[in-house]
């Protein structure tokens, strides 16, 4: 069977060969690529057995049926699963696409990584609690700006992705939806033009590099470790980096920040990349047996140590790295937070071309000063309002939808 997997190394192959005689033709494809060769792959009716999924992407396949329903795996396996995969991840599929479509590599959770030495050098008190607002997060970065050590506040997002974390804080003024039943987009009040301006000043306001504009992951992370930059919103994917190029007390992690509606915790916890198993398939049943080996928790715990990822599996033993001293606590105890709401992200349509340009370089024309807030918000509402709609007028009984928590 082939398989094409973004970033990663297929080490246990052969191990997967030695129990069970099955040859994987394996191929790594980078996450910026990824998407446009699956796409031609699609088209073309050539995709590999396996491949890695994302959620932005899942609703361009299922709706050009190119990925399985993999509901049958879930009924006989899905108690095997954390209940964050079942309650959210599977959760947010079903209620999409009325399937599962996917089964997780790794759970990921978001945080605000920081330079804790910097912040005890300047002798700042970081809120906790329902104090650890946005606006407190804002303060921090405006607090580690140094012009004199050439220090900025913030590895600020600007090109590919860009929309995504902001995307969480404009959910937070409306409870984490981004449509009201009817389809209509919710995030262009005067509360989210406000707030998009707020999040902008951090790159207008010079506290992050004047480059940042198009800085994508990499560029966020290299800064951040390379000590140019004191926070930096991303997922645990981070720690290794962190771990690896930085002195264990320079650096930390906080919580995301709640809300200063309803005090919710709005954190796009989940798996950013999934298992799905192409409709074109001629070895289905030898696909999700590779991809039940690949998540069995002694091969999961290895992939996720390498990652930066949560294991998928009830069963991670003893390991310390996910213990409650471990580097990852931070992360867990997020997910037990009873204010942990995990917003729906753009809608179940297909919008992976506006999250390859339009997204961003709406952003980008207000954050070089070629359209207001109120224009940005405006245009990328009218095209998703439109595609929410069609797609609610396209299939009956679907509905808009709803934030998740794990209570």
């Amino acid at each position: 069977i082939s398989a094409c997997l973004v970033g990663s190394e297929m080490c246990i192959r052969d191990r997967f060969k030695e129990e069970t005689g099955i040859t994987v033709n394996y191929e790594s494809v980078p996450w910026d690529d990824a998407a446009d060769k699956l796409t031609v792959l699609g088209t073309s009716g050539q995709l590999p057995d396996v491949m890695t999924t994302h959620p932005l992407w899942l609703g361009q396949f299922t709706n050009a049926k190119w990925v399985i329903e993999l509901d049958d795996y879930v009924e006989e396996h899905g108690d095997e699963y954390v209940e964050s995969v079942q309650k959210i991840n599977w959760a947010q599929e079903k209620e999409r696409y009325g399937h599962v479509y996917t089964i997780p590599d790794g759970f990921m959770v978001k945080g605000i990584f920081y330079r804790k030495d910097w912040v005890e050098e300047i002798g700042y008190e970081i809120p906790t609690g329902e104090e650890w607002t946005y606006d407190a997060y804002f303060d921090l970065i405006k607090a580690l700006r140094d012009e004199e050590q050439n220090r900025y506040g913030n590895s600020f997002r600007g090109a590919r992705g860009a929309f995504d974390p902001l995307l969480a804080y404009l959910q937070s003024f409306t409870g984490g939806y981004v449509y009201d039943e009817e389809g209509n987009f919710l995030l262009d009040s005067p509360e989210c033009v406000e707030a998009l301006e707020k999040w902008c000043e951090i790159y207008t306001g010079g506290y992050a590099p004047e480059d940042s504009i198009n800085w994508g992951f990499v560029e966020m992370v290299d800064n951040f470790t390379g000590g140019l930059t004191g926070t930096l919103s991303n997922d645990s994917e981070v720690a290794i980096s962190c771990e690896t190029k930085m002195d264990p007390e320079t650096w930390g992690v906080l919580p995301m920040p709640v809300s200063t509606v309803d005090g919710k915790m709005m954190n796009t916890a989940g798996s950013p990349y999934s298992y799905s198993v192409s409709a074109t398939s001629e070895h289905p049943e030898e696909a999700i047996q590779l991809i039940d080996f690949l998540a069995r928790p002694d091969n999961n715990i290895e992939y996720c140590k390498m990652g930066g990822l949560i294991p998928i599996k009830n069963d991670v033993g003893d390991d310390p790295t996910y213990g409650p001293d471990g580097p990852y606590a931070p992360f867990l105890e997020q997910l037990n937070d009873p204010n942990l709401t995990v917003p729906p992200m753009y809608g179940p349509f297909n919008y992976t071309d506006m999250h390859q340009d339009t997204l961003h370089t709406e952003l980008q024309k207000y954050l070089l000063g070629d359209q207001t807030a109120e224009d940005v918000l405006k245009n990328i509402g009218d095209e998703l309002e439109k595609r929410m709609k069609d797609y609610l007028a396209e299939n009956e009984g679907s509905t808009v939808e709803s934030p998740k928590t794990m209570q």
